[in-house]
């Protein structure tokens, strides 16, 4: 039997995780103490912990104690909403939308920075290393808007999308009502809006175009909202746009009832964008709640993927996705945070949702999301939203060297004994140590370490977060008109939509007992 060979250094490495156990994907088993080593971007290898001596000019990283595991992406997030904690209690959709429209006051781009700086610092601090920010900044974007974004992202070394929202219907048009029974103060008033045109969009797109892979984590991506509220002329220079520059769409879809019935007669919004070609590898679609069979069909044959966000569809009431279907149809599905005016940006708490949420249908134990499944959806899922290449979301030799570390010496982790179940169904993320993105240290002993511009520079946390409250108190009092408007009309518009969710459908997603 020929002998082993000897572990050697990888030639050009950079940086020496040393000492952790590793979980090389969602269904392996973790052995003894490995050192993990990074050369560039990339993982070059693993070798049993303090077993090869350390080179001169080599980074260490002390992961003793330590889970590696491959780094977590939230495939839908907002970053504007890290500065409106508890502002949405809980409503219907639709009124939630009613509310976040109103507040439209202009934010500088010192504000949109910030925001987006706290958001991904949230998320980092909870083991994410790569997300979707689907930006939402007054009516149309602002090409300054989308750069803080990304100038925010690309401080903090995290590896992000950026997806500017936006949508040319107005809101009441978007509704399955009849918009004559609203007062006519109200149709007036709606009216009175107006959108700027969809050849802004693309002179947006346009004009921030030269972020893509921008030091090989960030990306631009289209993210005209739901298409319930796009006209036929912007989802067709939508479809031109992203084929003429091989580029991904974001987009709300069927994520409530309401947004179901907006449905053409005869089709779906499914085959809308598919007709704009848009539906195809590149596209996400966020939600997918309220879908037929033959709309999972078709974005599995599309190879689309779907951006499952649990805890967003149980907060407002939109209803229990029927993930396990379109597993079993071959959709990659993923994970996302989604908005942070309601709850908490935890990943592991919507992979475990995820998982409990498969069991409430009285199925068999069979068809239940297990928790390597809903660690999957977590991590290489959502590397594939980002358009990341084969063997992301894992930690094999030759993947991006994106790593989240988690402490595992405490009481939260006592007797731990099946790391992936663990993970997703005791973690929430508050025991992250280090993470790693893009073969950079960018959280240390859980600082943002801030790798901009090839050197760490920590994060004044105190500080950002003092300008953070000043900020979100001044958004208050900016949108303060705008506010006191929508809930003036909420009663309204209240009975119209819940009569509107109080129709039969030939599908059901709320659960019902009797």
């Amino acid at each position: 039997m020929p002998a082993t060979p000897a572990p050697v250094v990888p030639p050009e490495a950079s940086l020496c995780v040393r000492g952790a156990r590793v979980l090389a994907a969602p269904q392996a088993t973790p052995g003894p103490a490995c050192d993990v080593w990074i050369a560039g971007a990339r993982l070059a290898g693993i070798t049993p912990a303090g077993a090869l001596p350390l080179p001169p000019g080599v980074e260490t990283l002390d992961a003793a104690g330590c889970l590696a595991m491959p780094g977590l992406v939230s495939a839908h997030t907002h970053s504007y909403t890290s500065l409106l904690a508890d502002t949405v209690p809980g409503a219907p959709l639709d009124l939630f939308v009613l509310e976040a429209m109103a507040r439209r006051a202009p934010r500088s781009p010192r504000m949109v920075y910030i925001s987006a700086l706290v958001h991904g610092l949230q998320l980092l601090k909870r083991g994410v290393t790569g997300l979707v920010d689907h930006v939402r900044h007054g009516a149309l974007p602002s090409v300054e808007a989308v750069e803080a974004c990304l100038q925010a992202y690309r401080d903090l070394g995290l590896r992000a999308t950026v997806a500017p929202m936006y949508e040319d219907r107005s809101y009441i048009d978007s509704l399955p009502i009849d918009a004559r029974e609203l007062p006519a103060s109200v149709q007036a008033r709606w009216a009175g809006l107006r959108k700027p045109p969809p050849e802004a969009y693309f002179e947006l797109m346009d004009a921030v175009l030269h972020w893509r892979g921008h030091g090989g984590r960030l990306d631009v991506m289209l993210g005209v909202d739901g298409p319930q509220r796009c006209s036929p002329r912007l989802l067709s220079l939508t479809g031109r746009y992203a084929d003429q520059h091989a580029m991904g769409l974001h987009t709300h879809l069927l994520e409530s009832k309401t947004q179901s019935m907006m449905t053409p007669r005869g089709g779906s919004l499914v085959q809308v964008i598919d007709r704009h070609g848009l539906l195809n590898s590149r596209s996400s679609l966020a939600h997918f709640v309220w879908c037929t069979q033959r709309d999972m069909a078709l974005v599995a044959e599309r190879g689309a993927h779907v951006v499952h966000n649990p805890l967003s569809n149980l907060h407002l009431g939109s209803g229990l996705q029927p993930t396990r279907q379109m597993l079993d149809l071959g959709v990659n599905v993923a994970l996302g945070t989604d908005s942070e005016s309601g709850h908490d940006a935890s990943l592991l708490e919507q992979a475990r949702l995820m998982a409990v949420l498969s069991r409430v249908r009285g199925e068999p134990e069979t068809r239940w999301i297990q928790s390597a499944q809903a660690l999957h959806a977590a991590t290489a899922a959502g590397a594939r939203v980002l358009g990341l290449p084969a063997g992301s979301g894992t930690l094999q030799p030759g993947a991006p060297a994106d790593i989240t570390l988690v402490d595992t010496t405490g009481l939260d982790w006592l007797a731990a004994r099946d790391p992936t179940h663990h993970l997703v169904m005791a973690e929430q993320g508050s025991n992250v140590r280090h993470v790693v993105v893009n073969g950079l240290v960018v959280l240390r002993d859980r600082v943002a370490a801030c790798p901009a511009h090839g050197t760490a520079r920590p994060i004044d946390e105190a500080a950002l977060l003092a300008e953070a409250v000043e900020l979100a108190a001044a958004d208050d009092q900016a949108n303060a008109a705008g506010l006191a408007i929508a809930a003036s009309e909420r009663a309204v518009f209240s009975s119209l939509i819940e009569r509107a969710l109080a129709r039969r459908l030939r599908i059901e997603r709320h659960a019902r007992s009797r």
